[in-house]
């Protein structure tokens, strides 16, 4: 029989295009544009290390002034090369992140396409994915770093602050000292307004990187599996569970439908393609509840000598447990998911049963 032109043709093979230019990116590995982050101008005035030009006097009070600026000095000399660190973090963060969404936009853009079950040009762009993720990570960890030293410049500042005003009450002094610490004081103040807007800044960066790496952690597992059957499966279940509405509480129903299976998987022949099935009935459990949990059951036959039985119950937990992992791989939080087993005499091979709790 003739088959009938689709209209939709052309645009299928824009896309096909499209999706062939972006994976030809990770394989001929582009390098991507460096991303460089200016320095704001407020903090850009504070990178000045050195403390304000002091008046000499001579008096006894003019040693501890000089005492006082050598220290404020310091402590911007410090400020100056945290600040100068975070940036160069940043940048690279930046750079990282460049990278990591052009090789999982191209691999993506392939599987929406179709392509080869297991293909080895798809396995090294996610490798290689990983290896940016992993870089993402380690500077996440720079930035924790630093917002602990920065905290410490804090506790500096703060201290250096209440010595610079005791300082004003020092026996011996001439006006021209105190000009001197108001000039100290006033450095300080701005000096400890940099540093906490930066402690600010790099606790709510260090928050949103440690989500965005977690999520994408998941975005990976996800796309193994796609790699695995050749087709893209969809988007991890738990971006279904964070973006979904505040869940209607359910109606109460009868046991005997609370035990109607979702999904039954049967086992009876080697390498059951039975992972997309599983996705879109999961997903489509969790758009109509987001709050709903799983139990993944290894049924076993109930019939055949005692060793038969033993033997199919072993299986069947063996399958149940590959299911839950395709779950968590799905990125279905492990707390959503149980694992139990039974045996049943209307079974004819292993299943592995999924219910909604």
């Amino acid at each position: 029989m003739k088959q009938a032109r689709s209209p939709f043709r052309p645009l299928v093979l824009v896309a096909a295009a499209l999706a062939v230019s972006a994976c030809q990116a990770f394989q001929r590995d582009e390098p991507v544009q460096r991303i460089e982050i200016p320095p704001a101008p407020e903090e850009a005035a504070a990178l000045a290390a050195a403390a304000p030009r002091l008046t000499p006097t001579g008096t006894v009070v003019d040693a501890r002034v000089q005492q006082l600026g050598a220290e404020l000095g310091a402590l911007k000399a410090g400020v100056n090369d945290n600040l100068i660190e975070v940036r160069a973090t940043r940048a690279a963060i930046a750079d990282l992140a460049a990278r990591y969404q052009t090789l999982v936009g191209g691999i993506t853009a392939r599987l929406q396409v179709g392509t080869t079950p297991g293909n080895p040009e798809l396995i090294s762009a996610w490798n290689e994915a990983q290896g940016q993720l992993a870089g993402l990570e380690q500077n996440v960890g720079r930035l924790s770093s630093l917002s602990t030293r920065v905290a410490a410049n804090a506790a500096t500042a703060n201290f250096l602050q209440s010595s610079i005003r005791s300082a004003y009450r020092l026996a011996g002094g001439i006006d021209q000292d105190h000009r001197n610490l108001d000039l100290l004081e006033d450095d300080t103040s701005r000096t400890i307004v940099v540093i906490e807007r930066l402690l600010n800044e790099l606790a709510d960066e260090v928050s949103r990187q440690s989500a965005t790496v977690a999520s994408e952690r998941r975005t990976l597992a996800s796309l193994a599996l796609s790699i695995n059957s050749g087709r893209m499966f969809g988007a991890p279940l738990a971006a279904r569970i964070a973006a979904a509405p505040a869940p209607v509480p359910a109606r109460p129903v009868p046991a005997a439908a609370q035990r109607r299976p979702l999904v039954t998987i049967r086992f009876d022949r080697p390498d059951v393609a039975y992972r997309q099935p599983l996705y879109d009935a999961v997903s489509a459990a969790l758009d109509r509840n987001p709050a709903v949990t799983f139990e993944v059951q290894g049924v076993a036959p109930a019939r055949g000598e005692p060793a038969d039985q033993a033997r199919a119950a072993n299986d069947a937990r063996r399958q149940a447990e590959g299911v839950v992992r395709s779950l968590v791989e799905m990125g279905l939080p492990s707390d959503r998911v149980s694992l139990s087993a039974a045996t049943a005499r209307d079974a004819a091979v292993t299943e592995v049963r999924v219910f909604v709790r």
